[in-house]
């Protein structure tokens, strides 16, 4: 196994969660004289490295990032390998991302809050869209992924736009399969939904979108049939309980024509002026000041039947009777796992032990096939469903699904019984 050496300076703190492609751990990187700084490790899973088109798209990703120097950027640090898998070094944001953060809230945020994080994501979308190579030629770069869940703000006050991973560049050497949109439902542009050209315009339309999701808790175009509307010619409806004057700078950002929109430096500077007379100090201090109640909240106890299932259902998106169909499949899967643990002393099929699960600071090297169940049935996702693995010093597994309604977690006891009866 190939492994870079200047993996040996980072230290595994502990894992933060996994996606379909990647896994994340809070890291040290250390160095001379002492020194140590916080970083987050993101790094391919082992099916996704062996695929070598994902593999240049993670790489890729890491280039694109690389390039970008902006304190509302998630800077990338460090890129190297590990066990023949690329992992990145990126900048640790102590804090929540934006689409959590609606979801503490109870599916909204106060508007100067939301008009804080969308100005500072606009600044970065500018300095993306007119970020230049050392000949002084533009990168050409398109997010294509702006949504709240990619928006992380750090509990001090920070904004910081993160995950490029579909970016498009100039020379990004990946390139998006063909009959594929590349992008997050609810969040996407016509002109990206119908694959034709993009520029910077087309992360203004996201952003739209994003800020109409933080005032008002949902995207307008979650609903299908709008979207097919607004494709068909339509303008995208703006919520009544929109501010006046925010609904026209929405108006202008999610104009369906690329070329009516303005551009993120404009943008941003009409936010700024729309958050300006708002503000009771400096933009940080509001933000720092209303996350606080957030900063320490308890996770919420599980119920009977939620132990018994073994499965927390966080709604974030995909149609109510999507979601119902989804969870009542994935408790009738929970319970066969459930069984087959009564029924067995199996180590292996019962978890890891104390022991096991206590040291949280053990390298990526030393996490074994213990740690996880080999029956493991899973029902098969809809289209936008993301289900995180279970982990083993966590009670219950979260279902989460990436690309729909922003609405407090919830739990669907119903379904499930009838599930179970049926």
């Amino acid at each position: 196994m190939h492994r870079d050496d200047r993996s040996a300076r980072y230290r595994i703190l502990r894992r933060l969660g996994q996606g379909g492609m990647a896994e994340v751990f809070e890291a040290e990187l250390a160095g001379d004289l002492g020194f140590v700084r916080k970083v987050a490790i993101k790094r391919m899973l082992e099916h996704a490295a062996a695929d070598p088109t994902a593999a240049r798209r993670f790489l890729d990703e890491a280039s694109i990032a690389s390039r970008l120097h902006h304190a509302n950027v998630v800077s990338v640090v460090d890129l190297g390998l590990l066990d023949d898998r690329p992992f990145q070094v990126l900048e640790y944001v102590d804090g929540i991302d934006a689409q959590r953060l609606l979801q503490r809230a109870g599916g909204k945020l106060p508007l100067d809050v939301a008009l804080v994080i969308s100005t500072a994501v606009a600044h970065a979308l500018d300095h993306a869209h007119t970020a230049v190579d050392a000949s002084g030629l533009g990168l050409g770069i398109v997010h294509r992924d702006v949504k709240p869940s990619n928006v992380l703000v750090s509990w001090s006050g920070d904004v910081k736009l993160g995950d490029f991973g579909i970016a498009v560049a100039r020379d990004r050497e990946a390139t998006t399969e063909a009959g594929v949109v590349a992008g997050t439902r609810g969040f996407i542009a016509p002109e990206q939904r119908t694959r034709g050209e993009l520029d910077g315009r087309t992360d203004v339309f996201a952003l739209g979108l994003t800020l109409h999701a933080l005032v008002t808790g949902d995207s307008p175009l979650f609903d299908i049939e709008i979207e097919m509307r607004a494709l068909a010619g339509d303008p995208v409806p703006i919520d009544p309980s929109v501010p006046p004057e925010i609904r026209e700078l929405l108006a202008g950002a999610l104009a369906l024509s690329r070329t009516a929109r303005p551009t993120a430096a404009a943008l941003a500077a009409q936010l700024g002026a729309l958050l300006a007379p708002r503000l009771s100090g400096d933009s940080r201090s509001i933000l720092r000041t209303y996350l606080a109640q957030y900063a320490a909240k308890p996770a919420p106890r599980a119920g009977a039947l939620d132990a018994l299932l073994g499965i927390e259902v966080v709604r974030t998106g995909g149609s109510r009777e999507e979601v119902a169909r989804y969870e009542t499949r994935a408790a009738v899967a929970e319970l066969h796992t459930v069984n087959h643990r009564r029924t067995t002393s199996d180590p292996v099929a019962n978890g890891p032990t104390e022991e096991e699960s206590t040291d949280e600071r053990a390298t990526v090297d030393q996490r074994t096939p213990r740690q996880v169940s080999p029956i493991r049935v899973e029902p098969e996702a809809p289209v936008g469903v993301r289900v995180a693995p279970k982990q083993p010093t966590t009670s219950t597994p979260r279902v989460a699904l990436d690309s729909g309604l922003d609405e407090p977690p919830r739990r669907r006891i119903v379904p499930i019984v009838a599930a179970v009866l049926g």
